[in-house]
């Protein structure tokens, strides 16, 4: 009698056993889902946003929206394969030195930038690779900087200028 209760623990047991995997891999199933496959970089030739509509103010006074069809009708300041960037002044002739830009988002963040800095840095209106219109500063001698927000293991600062983006509006104030 004590031949036969013994197979019955060990079948009982090895068909917990055997459950209990079944029930550990019945998350493979579910595993597909949670994978996400690597996005593909962005194109090269980024297209300006048929939507961008910046409202333009020099000296209180209200000036034309910068759009796209603004940025698409005036030639890019700086050009590399995967940005471009228009000087303030080329799209706004009102605002050049001496003076400031201010430039805001929808959020009502605002910078302001000396037009020239102390440093000789540019206000401009850059097209990012990733299609996000911004307003930063840049050396007109160097204007995407090989290592250009690249600290990493390398421990290089980036970039340290403000920038803002999206924009909404532009202030210019013209210097006297």
């Amino acid at each position: 009698m004590a031949r036969p209760l013994a197979v019955v623990t060990v079948l009982v047991a090895s068909l917990a056993a055997t459950l209990g995997a079944n029930g550990a891999c019945s998350k493979a199933s579910t595993e597909g889902e949670a994978k996400q496959w690597a996005e593909s970089p962005p194109p090269k030739d980024v297209p300006i946003p048929d939507t961008l509509a910046i409202a333009v103010v020099v000296d209180g006074a209200a000036k034309p929206a910068i759009t796209g069809d603004t940025l698409r009708g005036a030639r890019p300041d700086f050009v590399d394969e995967d940005r471009k960037a228009w000087r303030i002044p080329t799209l706004v002739p009102e605002a050049g030195p001496p003076g400031t830009v201010e430039a805001t988002s929808p959020t009502g963040v605002s910078v302001k930038f000396t037009h020239p800095t102390a440093d000789g840095l540019e206000p401009v209106l850059f097209l990012t690779r990733r299609g996000e219109v911004i307003v930063a500063a840049l050396d007109p001698k160097d204007p995407f900087p090989r290592y250009h927000g690249q600290g990493g293991r390398l421990h290089r600062s980036g970039d340290q200028m403000p920038r803002v983006g999206p924009v909404s509006k532009l202030e210019i104030t013209r210097g006297k």
